[in-house]
């Protein structure tokens, strides 16, 4: 009887993952004498339903006394029988908690208050926000004024593309201002990195005009701990309580991990919450974020984030001045900004969703990000975001490693003999006997790093290393399973170059006005139509353009 008393009563009540959780709103000041309504999810303890069922039944016993019924409190065993039935109640399971108009799959608009079920979201919706009325049937006009409005918003960041396509940088941007905003009609949606060489560039700041376009408040952010699995614990408490924007903030160095790859693709994850050892499976509609200086995603974090950088070519980047206060601009009328980004996606849909523009490919995994998104933002003239994919792919610690040891590797044995781990570490640690210093340094500098051990180089860790990288294809070559050795029957390994693949010349007579040592030969390469020579080499570092 209590539990279809609290089915009944229409109180916000919703199972996600093992628990049964409701919304939680709070009003927080902001600045300038502001307030804004923060939202989120709470796990219902026995306490927190006993208090609740007290709202919506009345529960009585005999009192045999006075030979009445008399009230009573719930009793703590009914709220503990309602909370074991968590799976087979008859409550709808919940995604996440808003507090803005966002977009159902469909298009539509999401602005009524309470659960969607087209969404799974609840929104819990703040009274000051006035959408603007060109939202319900927007034109092309009106996106290249709500684009405006956005790019109001980060006119002074100074973004740095490097040697990538122009623009890419400003369209993360652009696009980490949307995305938060109509996360409610992909199930998935990429990473978001921000990233500069020097502290003071703006990395956090563009991560707080995101947030309070989306939440009002600036981005609430957690530390990347140097133990991934303390950072995977935080990750997950973080994803259980529905956090609608989620932001590791002062990454040092490389960030990854098994849990991080699966938020950011996976439209249901299973995480296990700090200090219990139950799985819970739920849906998760956070936007992830990353700052940090210099930070590098690996592995296979690079296909899965996009990556804005940030350059203010100043020793002291919090020293400068700015005109405007974005935050305080999106706090005094967030319905506008909302506006903006609504009517952007929402007129790409009414344009009929134009085809991607030629050499613009789908990205895998994240179709519905890139439909509405990306999409929306190449038709307004923007560039592609997703360029900024291979900024990080470049980065790929990695994949850098991998490359290095692959060309390390070509230049004893080229693409034709293969050699087992051991042989390769003979070769590595020989040396020439009239200086001492080592025959093959690139060859010993790489396998060092995979596989040095205190006692030289661990063969066991070479095979293994090759194993679990056979087959991948780096810069058009990879590793290979060359036969087996004639005696014992180790395993050889060779480097073989697949179609589309660029073949080691034998001879260079010439490489940019100099000629180089025969023994570097197989490092050199032809790199476009017009013969051009560059290193195929490990990373070289350079203060200014080098003679060659």
């Amino acid at each position: 009887q209590a539990e279809q008393a609290l089915i009944q009563s229409g109180f916000p009540v919703f199972q996600r993952g093992n628990d049964l959780v409701r919304p939680v709103q709070q009003e927080i000041p902001t600045s300038h004498g502001r307030t804004t309504m923060t939202a989120g999810l709470r796990k219902l303890t026995p306490d927190a339903l006993r208090d609740m069922l007290c709202k919506v039944a009345s529960f009585e016993r005999y009192d045999a006394r006075t030979k009445a019924y008399v009230s009573v409190n719930p009793p703590t065993d009914i709220a503990m029988v309602v909370l074991s039935r968590c799976g087979d109640l008859e409550v709808p399971t919940i995604a996440g908690v808003i507090t803005s108009p966002t977009l159902r799959p469909d298009g539509s608009l999401l602005t009524e208050s309470g659960y969607d079920r087209a969404t799974r979201l609840y929104h819990a919706s703040d009274a000051t926000i006035v959408l603007l009325p060109g939202v319900t049937n927007p034109s092309r006009a009106d996106a290249e004024r709500g684009l405006a409005d956005l790019r109001e918003l980060i006119g002074e960041f100074p973004f740095s593309d490097g040697e990538g396509v122009k623009g890419a940088a400003e369209a993360v941007a652009l696009a980490a201002l949307m995305t938060p905003v109509v996360r409610g009609a992909m199930p998935v949606a990429p990473m978001i990195a921000i990233r500069a060489n020097t502290p003071g560039s703006g990395k956090s700041y563009l991560a707080d005009i995101a947030s309070t376009i989306a939440t009002g408040r600036p981005c609430p952010v957690t530390s990347a701990a140097a133990d991934g699995a303390e950072t995977e614990k935080r990750l997950a408490g973080l994803l259980l309580d529905g956090y609608p924007i989620i932001s590791l903030d002062n990454v040092n160095g490389e960030l990854g991990g098994d849990l991080l790859c699966q938020a950011v693709e996976r439209p249901v994850i299973a995480v296990r919450r700090l200090g219990g050892s139950d799985i819970s499976q739920i849906e998760s509609r956070a936007t992830i974020f990353a700052t940090g200086n210099n930070l590098r995603v690996r592995g296979d974090m690079t296909r899965r984030t996009i990556v804005c950088s940030l350059d203010a070519k100043q020793e002291r980047p919090e020293q400068r001045a700015f005109t405007l206060d974005p935050v305080a601009m999106v706090q005094a009328d967030r319905g506008r900004y909302i506006s903006a980004v609504l009517m952007i996606v929402r007129a790409y849909i009414a344009a009929g969703r134009p085809l991607l523009p030629r050499g613009q490919r789908p990205l895998g995994s994240f179709e519905a990000w890139s439909s509405l998104v990306r999409n929306s933002l190449v038709w307004l003239g923007c560039a592609d975001p997703v360029a900024s994919m291979e900024q990080a792919r470049a980065d790929d610690p990695e994949l850098s490693e991998l490359k290095e040891v692959m060309c390390a590797w070509i230049g004893v044995y080229g693409t034709e003999s293969s050699a087992t781990a051991q042989e390769a570490a003979g070769v590595a640690g020989s040396r020439v006997p009239e200086t001492g210093q080592h025959q093959w340094p690139e060859l010993w500098g790489a396998m060092t790093k995979i596989a040095g051990d205190r006692t030289g180089l661990n063969t066991r860790r070479i095979g293994g290393y090759l194993t679990v990288r056979e087959g991948r294809v780096v810069d058009g070559r990879r590793f290979i399973r060359g036969g087996l050795k004639a005696s014992g029957g180790v395993q050889r390994w060779r480097v073989e170059t697949v179609d589309g693949g660029l073949p080691v010349l034998a001879t260079i007579t010439s490489a940019g006005g100099r000629k180089p040592d025969p023994a570097e030969t197989a490092k050199w390469e032809v790199r476009d139509s017009n013969c051009q020579w560059r290193m195929n080499s490990p990373q070289k570092w350079r203060t200014k353009t080098p003679h060659f």
